[in-house]
């Protein structure tokens, strides 16, 4: 038994406990960086539904690519390069796990290096011709994650749709490590960040309900110190 009251075993697991928990609170936005979210976030809500809903196409994508941006570089675990073209198709953005990220391997869910996402503005939902053109794109750069930002989300449910072309894309593999993931953020999503949680986090929940055919939000349900603030002041 340790000096603090600990058996051997109590004493490794809350160090292992502590390490799970510092991973989880670099990947999260901290206050400061929270209320620049939130800010820009409020812009983006605005723009589609408040005092600025007739704004340009353009203004709305440009709010959308601000965000999105803004949550790339926050998330201290990725590097981000905009707006590449190879010699068929452009690219929004590649994102590269960053010395941090690689050095924190072991508590990253994520297959491959390298990512692809996708910033599409429009006043509805994705259709399935998006998903289909962002999985070309990762076949072509032998990448095994897709993200489509997007502020409507997705078309569909279940196995209709764009929702259903994403799970049709997974299971066109057998082997676990060749499946591709062609994940969606959207609206609700960045206001799961905006109260805490990550969007590291929300990939990864996205990842397993795409394995287990299931609601991602299920694995969203740890309440994090972050998250119950508001429930104990």
């Amino acid at each position: 038994m340790s000096s603090d009251g600990f058996t051997l075993k109590e004493y490794i697991l809350n160090q292992f406990a502590e390490e799970k928990d510092k991973f989880r609170e670099i990947t999260r936005l901290d206050d400061k960086d929270r209320q620049s979210y939130s800010d820009l976030l409020a812009k983006l809500i605005d723009l589609h539904e408040g005092s600025q809903s007739d704004a340009s196409t353009e203004v709305k994508g440009k709010a959308l690519e601000n965000l999105v941006a803004f949550l790339l570089e926050k998330s201290s675990v990725f590097e981000v390069y905009e707006n590449l073209r190879n010699s068929t198709n452009e690219i929004d953005q590649l994102v590269e796990l960053n010395h941090i990220g690689k050095r924190l391997r072991e508590f990253i869910n994520l297959p491959g290096d390298i990512f692809l996402s996708e910033c599409k503005n429009y006043n509805k939902k994705i259709g399935v011709t998006w998903v289909g053109k962002l999985y070309t794109l990762l076949a072509d750069n032998h990448s095994k994650i897709g993200i489509l930002f997007s502020y409507h989300g997705l078309a569909g449910s279940g196995w209709a749709s764009s929702v259903g072309l994403t799970k049709k894309i997974f299971l066109m593999k057998e082997k676990l490590e060749e499946k591709t993931y062609i994940i969606d953020i959207c609206k609700s999503d960045f206001e799961k960040i905006e109260q805490g949680h990550s969007l590291l986090e929300l990939i990864e929940s996205k990842m397993k309900a795409l394995r287990l055919q299931t609601n991602f939000e299920r694995f969203l349900s740890e309440k994090h110190p972050a998250l119950l603030k508001g429930s104990n002041e």
